[in-house]
């Protein structure tokens, strides 16, 4: 998968292991019910074509599928009307409703990593749009981190950096604790060889780190922990079906004591309909001294009238 500071893909990318590489398009294995893909059809052909599938023998597990999404970056008109209260999912700026599809995936996941990039700290419109949409809800399998640290040149910068990512955040989360914020960077014996070049006698800061990248010992803990994360979600994929199960059953208690009322209320308002009724006929001889016959239209009329 290709990295980069813009986005360098359009569209939503799963990343699983198999014997062999192989690259599909998202209408041919959407449909595949081993990869339990198929609700996503109905987001229309519009995602499909943006939708893709990447096998690789390579991967370090065997036991995770990953899935990418697109960068988020908003036109003018994106952002202002992605950061309303009640925004709605418009499909003129992506060609699908990608805030059901982040949603719907979310809920799939039993692990969500939401990424901020140093330069873009919770700033686009749409980002923030996941957060009070897509992910509402989930927060117990959301982790939101503060990617790319070792880019900065001062520690200065990083504080800057981190502080305006809790204050947006603190604009969209209804709480009043945020959640914790995990840094990630790339190690520097990962970037180029950095650690052989620096046992050669060649300084690192060659190698195109910043300094404060030699300085991450202290962050080294916190991107290990979230790795582990990461590793442990099939034992979390219990976890998250007992929750599911639950929110379920919940939902469906609710939905029985809605429909026990309204059945209470119709049986009740029929009761009182043939009461009526049964009164009206036994009234209406006595009322005009004599035998006088309703017509189902006169009748009709008083049962309105009545109730």
């Amino acid at each position: 998968q290709q990295t980069g500071v813009a986005p360098t893909d359009d569209g939503f990318t799963v990343i699983a292991p198999a014997a062999r590489d192989a690259d599909r398009d998202g209408a041919s294995f959407v449909g595949d019910p081993s990869m339990g893909f198929s609700p996503l059809r109905a987001f229309g052909p519009g995602f499909l074509s943006h939708f893709k599938l990447k096998l690789r023998k390579d991967l370090q597990t065997k036991e995770l599928m990953l899935v990418d999404s697109p960068g988020m970056i908003d036109s003018p008109e994106g952002q202002h009307t992605a950061r309303g209260a009640d925004a709605p999912a418009r499909h003129g700026e992506r060609g699908y409703d990608f805030l059901g599809v982040t949603r719907w995936l979310a809920e799939q996941a039993d692990v969500v990593l939401l990424f901020f990039d140093p330069d873009k700290p919770g700033t686009t419109g749409e980002t923030l749009g996941c957060l009070t949409h897509s992910l509402a809800g989930l927060e117990h399998k959301t982790h939101i981190v503060l990617n790319k640290v070792d880019t900065f040149a001062h520690i200065h910068d990083f504080a800057r950096a981190y502080g305006a990512l809790c204050w947006n955040l603190s604009k969209v989360i209804p709480r009043k604790d945020l959640p914790r914020i995990y840094t990630m960077f790339l190690p520097p014996h990962a970037v180029g060889g950095a650690r052989k070049r620096a046992q050669a006698g060649v300084a690192e800061q060659a190698a195109g780190l910043s300094p404060l990248a030699l300085a991450l010992a202290e962050l080294d803990h916190t991107r290990e922990e979230l790795i582990e994360k990461v590793h442990c979600a099939p034992e979390r994929r219990i976890d998250n079906l007992i929750t599911s199960a639950h929110d379920g059953t919940a939902l469906l208690r609710m939905h029985s004591v809605v429909l026990e009322h309204l059945r209470a209320a119709y049986a009740s308002a029929q009761f009182r309909s043939h009461s009526t009724v049964g009164g009206l006929v036994a009234l209406a001889p006595v009322a005009g001294g004599g035998a006088v016959l309703w017509d189902w239209a006169t009748l009709t009329k008083e049962l309105t009238t009545l109730l």
